[in-house]
């Protein structure tokens, strides 16, 4: 239900309007006093709500002889209407600011909040990346970006991928990507998870993620951190490709997840 009401919130309605319009979607036509009833709004706000959700077109009502009754729309009704919309608004902007040079300096690190903004940033820079990408990415956060990688890929550009926290007999619809392991004792260590995004040796993304709404995430093209991060990657890549070559032989030194290896200091 909460997370309901917080994709609600991203298309236009508050909590209020969101528990109202969720109410009547499942149970049916009601009245103002039922939906009142059934969404936990006070009745002194449910008709004031109401209205907002007719006027933003997500329920219609019918005139009764005693009481107007209210209906939620299908949620594929509003999807389509919702699409639109904001299609029509995007394609206005982007014909009226594309006028607007990008006046960001990429020497400096630049700052991005929570997951959402961060793999949108990383979808927008692999659509421009034309030769090579670096990547480091958790299981967690692959569905985001993962149709940017398969289209790369269908373009035969270079890409090192490596994925942490995915399990040893899972897979996933890429044609090369090298699995990390130590995921668990990663995300104690860190705090959670984090992105490595390389693109054409240019710019970076880097930084750490806490969950959807937590995120300390910057984006550059400072020279030092792209090949810092680029390293970081490839030698990823370097150590899984020679593990992976003698997985009996490292598994029996450094244990089944190689997490032993992680112990510089012994």
């Amino acid at each position: 239900m909460e997370n309901d009401i917080w994709l609600l919130n991203k298309i236009g309605l508050t909590d209020t309007e969101a528990k109202v319009y969720l109410a009547l979607l499942q149970n049916g036509n009601m009245t103002g006093y039922e939906a009142s009833k059934a969404a936990g709004v006070s009745r002194s706000k449910i008709y004031v709500i109401l209205e907002c959700l007719i006027n933003k077109g997500f329920i219609l009502y019918t005139q009764c002889e005693n009481n107007n009754k209210y209906s939620a729309l299908p949620i594929s009704e509003i999807s389509d209407k919702v699409e639109d919309e904001t299609q029509h608004v995007l394609s206005s902007l982007t014909a009226r600011l594309s006028i607007f040079p990008q006046q960001t300096n990429l020497d400096d690190l630049w700052h991005i909040r929570t997951s959402g903004n961060v793999f949108a940033k990383c979808r927008e820079i692999m659509r421009r990346t034309k030769d090579e990408l670096l990547i480091q990415v958790w299981c967690d956060d692959l569905p985001h970006i993962l149709k940017s990688l398969q289209l790369l890929e269908s373009k035969r550009l270079k890409t090192g991928i490596v994925i942490f926290n995915l399990d040893p007999e899972q897979t996933v619809p890429l044609k090369k990507y090298y699995r990390h392991g130590m995921a668990e004792e990663k995300r104690s260590e860190m705090g959670g998870r984090w992105i490595t995004l390389v693109s054409d040796m240019k710019e970076v993304v880097f930084g750490h993620i806490t969950n959807e709404d937590i995120a300390e995430v910057i984006w550059t093209e400072s020279m030092p951190m792209v090949f810092l991060a680029a390293e970081y990657v490839r030698h990823d890549i370097y150590f899984y490709r020679i593990a992976n070559q003698f997985p009996d032989m490292s598994q029996s030194i450094f244990g089944d997840d190689l997490e032993k290896i992680r112990d510089i200091y012994h």
